[in-house]
């Protein structure tokens, strides 16, 4: 079994990837056909109360996170994380959390949160980003969750590389929550469809109704209903977004805001690799507000050598200034300085690409940061705006 390197073994080796499949399908006919899940409790947000710590421990962000620091091999093909870079809320009640490489495949993994899915109950969604943890390579791989929210306790996540757009073994970092008064998430769950509800067990809106609609190939909107008005003064929150099937697209997010009025608009636009031709997708957005230990940023200078990030869309709980420096085409730094202190652990990281058909990822998490790293479609570095989050 592999396991989590120690503090002190923070840069693990480079990734080997394993020989390439035949390119991916275009569509996605053989995603498993989702579950509707639990009903959805409508009596309101639930209260973040941390059933993984003993009686008066801070309470964590998230629901549940894990970081894949290592390849999972066919013959080493279950990973056990420590517990700097990995949480489950309701690790109390028994169970390690563990990702499986399935056996015979290429880039396909299982998450495992035991106790989880009961805890989390009918409202829930998922987050994954590729991840490469050593801060000197470069492999152009990127990963997506195959459902829109926890399963029986399981998450199934497939990775690619860009360059092919066939299935690739690759590290990632996933992120799992459910309703809470300080988010919302919406689960996209009908490609061609317009102007409708997104499914409810992936979906969740503290102001009210959400919908769904497309005005092209790969073009969408999703509205939260009422959630503007919800928005502090000089706040407009932060956004990542996931296609979400067993195909090689992917999504981004487009633009965010409430236009005047007192509701959220999220654009999403999906695309192919390695083509960066549209496509309709499926896919999820998450929506978030200040929380305690979530720090986010909106890069908007892709070129910019080093600047403050807009405060309006960024966020660091320990007060302290927000850095973002390119260090190479494609390559960035973001720093929130003294954010290492409201972290619980070491937290997780997620990165989405903002306003055009590159993709982006984390590329090693730093103490109080995150190395990003954004290509084209075809896997070759590029600059590109990002949203990028870290929390615990």
């Amino acid at each position: 079994m592999l396991r989590f390197p120690s503090r002190a073994g923070r840069w693990p080796l480079a990734l080997t990837l394993a020989a390439l499949a035949a390119l991916s399908a275009c569509a996605d006919p053989d995603d498993p056909t989702e579950p509707e899940g639990p009903p959805a409790a409508d009596g309101g947000a639930a209260e973040r109360s941390d059933l993984g710590s003993g009686p008066g421990n801070p309470t964590q962000w998230a629901d549940g996170y894990v970081q894949v620091w290592q390849n999972i091999t066919d013959v080493y093909n279950v990973y056990i994380p420590g517990p700097s870079y990995s949480f489950n809320r309701a690790a109390r009640f028994g169970g390690a959390l563990t990702v499986t490489k399935l056996a015979g495949t290429t880039g396909r993994y299982v998450a495992t949160f035991p106790s989880l899915s009961a805890y989390l109950g009918g409202r829930r969604t998922v987050h994954v980003s590729g991840f490469y943890g050593d801060s000197y390579l470069y492999d152009g791989t990127y990963c997506k969750p195959v459902s829109a929210y926890l399963v029986s306790d399981t998450v199934e996540v497939r990775c690619f590389k860009a360059s092919t757009g066939a299935p690739a073994n690759a590290q990632f970092t996933l992120l799992v929550t459910r309703n809470y008064s300080d988010l919302a998430f919406a689960y996209a769950h009908r490609e061609t469809s317009t102007n409708y509800s997104p499914a409810s067990a992936g979906s969740w809106n503290p102001a009210g109704t959400s919908s769904v609609a497309r005005s092209g190939v790969g073009q969408y909107r999703v509205t939260f209903n009422n959630l503007g008005s919800r928005l502090p003064p000089g706040v407009q929150g932060h956004v990542q977004v996931n296609a979400v099937g067993t195909s090689n697209a992917y999504c981004n997010a487009s633009s965010w805001g409430t236009d005047g009025s007192p509701n959220v608009h999220v654009d999403v636009r999906c695309y192919a690799t390695p083509t960066g031709a549209p496509v309709d997708r499926r896919f999820t957005v998450l929506f978030l507000l200040p929380s305690d230990h979530l720090a986010y940023a909106l890069a908007d200078q892709p070129t910019a050598a080093s600047y403050s990030p807009l405060a309006s869309y960024s966020v660091n709980p320990a007060r302290g200034p927000i850095t973002i420096a390119r260090i190479g085409v494609g390559r960035y730094t973001v720093d929130w300085a003294y954010l290492d202190r409201e972290l619980l652990n070491d937290g997780n990281v997620q990165v989405t690409a903002y306003g055009g058909s590159a993709l982006c990822r984390v590329q090693t998490q730093l103490f109080a940061g995150a190395l990003v790293q954004c290509f084209a479609p075809n896997g070759t570095p590029a600059d590109s705006r990002y949203t990028v989050l870290l929390g615990s």
